[in-house]
């Protein structure tokens, strides 16, 4: 696998030891954060001459944020353990009750439907892909797959991590098999066809041991995505997989969990386990 080298700079790192789960470019720029350390979300503007995150809304009674996705204008869906939730990204406001999504293992990575921008899919790691209408209340299983699940005897058994809908087709990481893979899909989510195994990466899975988490795409449909411990994976649309940037566990790139392209499309923001920020030049 190709290793290349591009500009890296830290943008931000908590003082404390604090598991930023994902995150979400704003249209202004800024950036959410979602941790595993509250139910805090946390927003970032990276352009700041001293960039600093602050509480935009905390959630009561949960201790956990993890996927994030934009409906559209200002507001945003959020997981928060067992439900999810709609805020509003400028004035921090809450709206509605959360809406439970119960019997799940792990819920993950989220994403809008392109043609019904009020309905979000997110990943259950267990093996099955949720659907929630944020109008409608109701939440079903979109479908599941073994494609989506983690191998039977994977020590953590994190299957199905982040998802992106684009072109017709539902695209994901396993973690735990170690492939970035798609499924087409209908309007609504549903699936249409087979499986199909863009990467298959050729080292162990170990625990997070070179697990593939979060991802996102540039403007000419490469794919970067972060994997576990140390490193950010370039995916061409042909399906050649490269080392894009690397660091140590103690330095750049602490466990890399969440990847997302910045407006201007020449840089990706990486956010770690360590509580790090880090932006990349494309």
């Amino acid at each position: 696998m190709a290793t290349s080298n591009h500009t890296v700079a830290g943008i931000f790192q908590f003082s404390e030891k604090t598991f930023i789960e994902n995150l979400l470019v704003l249209p202004n720029g800024h950036l959410l954060l979602t941790t595993f350390a509250s139910g805090d979300l946390f927003i970032l503007n990276p352009n700041a001459a001293e960039p600093k995150a602050e509480t935009l809304v905390s959630l009561p009674g949960s201790t956990a944020l993890s996927g994030i996705a934009p409906l559209g204008g200002d507001l945003m869906k959020l997981y928060v353990v067992s439900a999810v939730t709609t805020a509003d990204s400028t004035t921090g406001t809450l709206f509605g009750d959360p809406i439970p999504v119960p019997d799940t293992r792990i819920m993950n990575g989220m994403t809008v439907l392109p043609n019904r921008p009020h309905t979000i899919l997110s990943a259950d790691s267990g093996g099955r892909i949720m659907r929630v209408d944020t109008d409608t209340r109701k939440v079903d299983v979109a479908f599941a797959d073994d494609a989506l699940a983690p191998p039977s005897d994977a020590k953590l058994p994190i299957g199905v991590n982040g998802i992106d809908v684009r072109g017709g087709y539902l695209y994901f990481t396993n973690s735990t098999r170690g492939t970035f893979a798609r499924f087409p899909v209908d309007d609504d989510g549903n699936k249409t066809g087979s499986v199909e195994i863009l990467v298959q990466r050729d080292v162990p899975v170990a625990g997070l041991e070179n697990a593939l988490d979060d991802f996102t795409f540039d403007t000419q449909g490469n794919v970067y995505a972060a994997v576990h411990p140390t490193t950010v994976v370039k995916i061409t649309p042909e399906g050649e997989e490269s080392a894009f940037a690397r660091g140590g566990t103690t330095t750049t790139f602490n466990q890399p969990t969440s990847v997302a392209l910045a407006k201007d499309g020449d840089s990706i923001y990486v956010a770690t386990g360590g509580g790090q920020v880090i932006q990349v030049k494309l």
